[in-house]
């Protein structure tokens, strides 16, 4: 007689599929703390050539209202009268204002319209800000100078914006902009760093400004 044994079968159960986790190992300090680090992207030069960095942060930049002027303006008073009555004015260059004296001369106008309204001319703090590239060395900012003549030669522009520009070793780039600072009468100019200049915040010397 044939016996037959029966298998048995285990209950179904359904499997579930762990995803892999890697051990992490502990990040060193200095990895953390570059990881952390906030890009600059502005850097602000004084007439004595000290360099700060501008804060981007809303809980450390300075309150109050700040008006952006991008024409020589001269004979626009609601514009110039808005500034005035500001805590903050922010000068960029453009195909009217792409000289320092025009940048003077503008600096000069506003603060007839500060006394107009009462104010003094510490009321305001007014700002020049230069679009800014700093090199390794000087063969590599004479290399970039030369880049950016060559782009503007075929850009067909009007006016060429490199002008403006300061391009430079990072002790030039300061050097440069505290002499603008004496040329145009502002307070501040103000750096802005094109690309990989960004990088080069530590050789530009720029401490954190913290809030008042």
């Amino acid at each position: 007689m044939t016996q037959l044994l029966a298998r048995t079968r285990a209950p179904h159960t359904r499997t579930v599929a762990r995803p892999h986790r890697p051990a992490v190992l502990p990040a060193r300090p200095d990895a953390v703390a570059a990881e952390a680090a906030p890009v600059v992207e502005r850097v602000a030069v004084d007439r004595a050539g000290r360099t700060t960095v501008e804060p981007t942060s809303s809980a450390t930049r300075p309150q109050g209202v700040e008006v952006v002027v991008t024409s020589a303006a001269l004979d626009d008073v609601a514009l110039l009268r808005s500034a005035a009555a500001a805590d903050t004015v922010r000068i960029r260059h453009s195909p009217t204002l792409a000289t320092p004296t025009a940048v003077d001369a503008l600096v000069a106008v506003l603060e007839g319209h500060l006394l107009a309204t009462g104010r003094r001319r510490g009321d305001v703090r007014v700002l020049l800000e230069v679009e800014t590239v700093v090199a390794d060395d000087e063969l590599d900012a004479a290399r970039r100078r030369a880049n950016l003549s060559y782009a503007e030669a075929f850009s067909g522009l009007a006016w060429r914006p490199s002008s403006t520009w300061l391009v430079g070793t990072a002790e030039q780039v300061r050097a440069d902009a505290a002499a603008l600072v004496a040329a145009t009468g502002v307070d501040e100019v103000v750096l802005a760093l094109v690309g990989r200049s960004r990088e080069h915040v530590g050789r530009l010397g720029a401490a954190v400004a913290t809030a008042a």
